[in-house]
């Protein structure tokens, strides 16, 4: 048996090939090359893009650096970027030839596709996921595009290395008029790299606007959430929106009120949004004045807290979304993560007027999207109502998630219905 690589699970090792014919590796590997044990080798091809140390059997990772990946026969398996950290070697996807290019060129190929992929997105107020790291081939590197500022995530040292050739092609690309870093990841610490906040090229725009399913939201590129707004969600506000028409609508976790900016459009009835965090519960305020949102009410302090008061004066709402922040960000959290998406979707569910809906999230990837759904199971286990499963949601085409790379497809979104006996 062999592990899957940053999952701690066993696959069954690659069936044997043959006929196979043999090849000679060089006996004088290039500098650039690193080859990959017969096993990891088997993980390349299915289309694992992350290896250990212990994966590579000739070849060094250090320095960080964009290298050619080779099997033990010294087939090629495309090109790869190496690290210090408990990743050494990220797969970059096919090359052609056989040499190693050099960082503007990789860059400007890579770069160019994700773009043309997006090129119906691109208007002057859209907002957009315009890299995801490996559904790109450009593991480590995350850029969003809010209208005219562009905000990237590094977590590769490759990547921070290649900062000279990513932001001079994207700004004469996209003319960009302002390139922000938003590096202040605890995740870089394994690279070697220091967590900050800076402005790579142009002016330092606080705050930008987008307008997305016809509503307008304000983003803060240095201080907002992720990269300044959850560009994931497009799916989910489209469907909130849809449904919304008449209905009482309650937003939890709901930041700056996207879902209730949406279900307001959209023609609900009432929206009441519900967040610790005042800052942004005054935005969503502005935001919902700015859009001509009639309807909103807000309130500050815990979720759990609402959820139990509401219950207590048996409140009831036609449309609640509940999309909490992550809470296993390691496996080593997963227990205490069931517990508590299964209390939260249990108070929800017991919200929920006759045939009204629950959408819930989670934006975990250790969170597999089956364990959601066992743990929603239970959450309705015992209520006089039938829970149904109307859809499952996840991120938006900008966010390419490989089928092979499942930590990729981290947002599951859940369109639940309560159904009453007649």
């Amino acid at each position: 048996m062999a592990r899957i690589p940053g999952s701690g699970e066993e696959m069954p090792a690659p069936l044997p090939t043959f006929a196979r014919p043999m090849a000679s590796a060089p006996s004088a590997p290039a500098p650039n090359d690193v080859f990959l044990s017969a096993r990891a080798a088997g993980f390349a091809r299915r289309g694992q893009p992350w290896f250990y140390a212990d994966d590579l059997i000739r070849g060094t990772v250090l320095p960080s650096r964009l290298v050619r990946v080779r099997d033990e026969d010294g087939r090629d398996l495309g090109l790869g970027c190496t690290g210090a950290g408990r990743l050494a070697l990220r797969l970059c996807g096919p090359w052609p030839g056989e040499a190693v290019p050099d960082r503007q060129q990789f860059f400007a190929a890579r770069l160019q596709a994700a773009v043309e992929a997006r090129a119906g997105q691109l208007g002057p107020e859209d907002g957009v996921r315009l890299v995801h790291g490996e559904g790109d081939w450009l593991p480590g590197l995350v850029v969003d595009r809010y209208g005219p500022v562009l905000v990237l995530q590094s977590t590769s040292a490759v990547v921070e290395q290649s900062l000279d050739a990513i932001v001079p092609f994207l700004v004469d690309r996209l003319g960009a008029r302002s390139v922000v870093a938003r590096n202040d990841l605890a995740v870089r610490k394994h690279e070697g790299l220091p967590e900050e906040v800076r402005l790579l090229h142009g002016q330092r725009l606080e705050q930008v606007d987008i307008v997305e399913h016809g509503v307008r939201h304000r983003v803060r590129p240095f201080d907002g959430h992720k990269t300044g707004f959850y560009l994931d969600q497009r799916p989910a506000r489209a469907l909130v929106q849809q449904l919304a028409k008449g209905r009482s609508v309650l937003d939890l976790f709901c930041y700056q009120g996207g879902f209730a900016l949406n279900a307001l459009r959209g023609g609900a009835r009432s929206a009441l949004a519900v967040d610790q965090s005042e800052p942004a519960l005054e935005s969503l305020r502005a935001a919902a004045i700015a859009n001509d949102c009639r309807g909103l009410d807000t309130h500050g302090g815990s979720v759990f807290d609402f959820l139990r008061q509401q219950r207590e004066r048996n409140a009831a709402f036609e449309l609640i979304v509940l999309d909490p922040p992550a809470f296993a960000k390691s496996r080593r959290e997963l227990d205490g993560a069931e517990r508590g998406y299964r209390d939260l979707n249990r108070q929800a569910l017991r919200l929920l007027a006759p045939h009204g809906f629950l959408l819930t999230c989670t934006c975990s990837h250790h969170m597999t999207l089956p364990r959601f759904e066992e743990v929603v199971r239970q959450a309705a286990a015992g209520l006089p109502f039938h829970v149904v499963l109307r859809q499952r949601l996840g991120a938006g085409p900008d966010h390419p998630a490989p089928i092979t790379h499942p930590e990729s497809e981290y947002l599951k979104v859940l369109l639940l219905q309560r159904m009453d006996p007649a």
